[in-house]
């Protein structure tokens, strides 16, 4: 937990950060977990939970399409 503590807020706020976390899962029980947990630490700041919630649906997207890549 100290790692994700040390980046700035404006990171998590970013789509593109969750997004690059989430491309780590490779099915759609990770994803949930991931997201879960994510929402879990940060659901008192909602402009952090709406980019959870972002990444969290194009990578549904990009799992139901097939791409798997971590990028």
């Amino acid at each position: 937990m100290t790692a994700q503590s040390e980046v700035p807020m404006t990171e998590l706020e970013d789509k593109g950060h969750w997004l690059r976390k989430f491309r780590k899962a490779k099915n759609a029980n990770t994803l949930q977990l991931m997201v879960s947990n994510a929402i879990d630490r940060h659901h008192q700041e909602t402009s952090v939970a709406a980019a959870i919630y972002l990444a969290e649906c194009q990578r549904e997207r990009e799992l139901e399409q097939g791409r798997l890549l971590d990028r």
